[in-house]
């Protein structure tokens, strides 16, 4: 995901004054004076988990946050990428995507320590293209990866889901009694900024399943009837040059438009806040969402919003963004027209307004607080469970 609040790198080299290590090896909280934040008195280990690899890891929004936070409430925390870089008798494990949590589960059931799993994506939803019917996620992963899914979701001490969307599906594969905790927002990078606002922005990379996903050719072929009002405007596509880039810039030429959409490419996490706080209007059409961060960041940014009525979309805008059909490229096209169509203050006061909904209910603060409780709960159930052994 492009819209990370900074990179894992940059996150552990602020909170502790040194270089990143690399994946699992071992952090200890921020010195004192280090971080605006409460730590807990105590010092306990915890281990946090994604099968991704290292990079993947410092430009997802999602890693930061949770690392973050587990660092904020006082953990002495282990970043693992592997089941061998996973250390035994942590007292804590926290684990993204379900499927890989299998690896953590396994040495947090053998340890007897609590873990918690968040199932965040589309590998733990039942999603079909609404126009092709096309399975992906967990209806097209293999059948070992539905196992490990269903087996941490089962199996894992506590299940987080985030957003309400995910609930009935998580519960589905196993999950007794899943938890929302909602993705967050670094509200204070993503705010608002006195620089002069001029592109319609989109963020996707540029790769097969993700344009689909994405809508990213109906987005294109929206442009041609938004010039036919507004022949100046122009329209920026940030994301990873794959294997689509070419076909959607013949695709662009051939509709007319090559001079009027900048394929940006790949950038780097410290720059998103800019491009969103540049932006007359940030477009997302997907055909599913298990939350969207970009959209959130757009929003926190004061950035008017045009998106789907899809997957997570609607809980996370609320009333604050235009709705349109993401598979028709003239209603695409009639909500942008429309919120160019307002005067720079009007724009201003949606932008104001969207904000307002994610520092509310969207924020860094927001989500470490629920996650602090969950912790909590589970550490009371943990000692009880204890002293009901001892008492054995």
């Amino acid at each position: 995901m492009l819209g990370a609040h900074a990179t894992l790198t940059a996150l552990l080299g602020a909170a502790h004054g040194e270089v990143s290590p690399t994946p699992g090896d071992s952090l200890s909280q921020p010195r004192t004076g280090d971080s605006q934040t409460t730590v807990m008195p105590t010092a306990k280990t915890a281990c946090f988990f994604s099968h991704e690899n290292r990079a993947q890891l410092e430009r997802e929004q999602y890693s930061i946050q949770d690392i973050r936070i587990l660092y904020d409430l006082g953990y002495r925390v282990t970043v693992a990428t592997s089941f061998s870089e996973i250390p035994w008798g942590c007292d804590l494990y926290f684990s993204w995507w379900a499927s890989g949590s299998i690896l953590p589960l396994i040495k947090a059931r053998l340890s007897g320590k609590p873990i918690i799993v968040v199932a965040g994506g589309n590998d733990s939803m039942f999603y079909r293209d609404s126009l092709s019917g096309i399975p992906y996620g967990y209806l097209a992963t293999p059948w070992y990866k539905k196992l490990a899914a269903r087996l941490s979701l089962r199996f894992g001490t506590v299940v987080l889901v985030v957003s309400r969307f995910m609930v009935d599906d998580v519960r589905s594969l196993g999950a007794r009694a899943p938890i929302v905790a909602p993705n967050s927002v670094n509200t204070s990078t993503f705010c608002p900024s006195d620089d002069p606002r001029s592109h319609v922005t989109t963020m996707f990379n540029l790769v097969d399943g993700v344009v689909g996903i994405k809508r990213g050719e109906v987005f294109l072929r929206s442009v041609p009837m938004v010039l036919s009002t507004y022949p100046k405007q122009t329209f920026v596509i940030i994301g990873e040059k794959g294997n689509a880039y070419q076909r959607l810039r013949t695709l662009a030429s051939d509709l007319g438009i090559q001079g009027s959409v900048d394929f940006i490419g790949s950038i780097e996490n410290s720059e998103v806040a800019s491009w969103l706080q540049r932006s007359k209007i940030y477009v997302q059409i997907s055909d599913t969402e298990t939350f969207g961060v970009a959209i959130a960041e757009a929003m926190s940014s004061g950035t008017p919003v045009v998106v789907s009525r899809r997957g997570a979309i609607p809980e996370l805008v609320g009333s604050h963004g235009m709705f349109v059909d993401h598979n028709d490229p003239r209603s695409v096209a009639a909500g942008i027209v429309a919120l160019l169509a307002k005067t720079e203050e009007e724009r201003h006061s949606v932008g104001t307004e969207a904000r307002s909904r994610i520092v509310e209910q969207f924020s860094y603060e927001k989500r470490r607080e629920t996650i602090q409780r969950i912790i909590e709960d589970v550490s009371l159930l943990e000692n009880r469970r204890g002293q009901h052994r001892g008492s054995a």
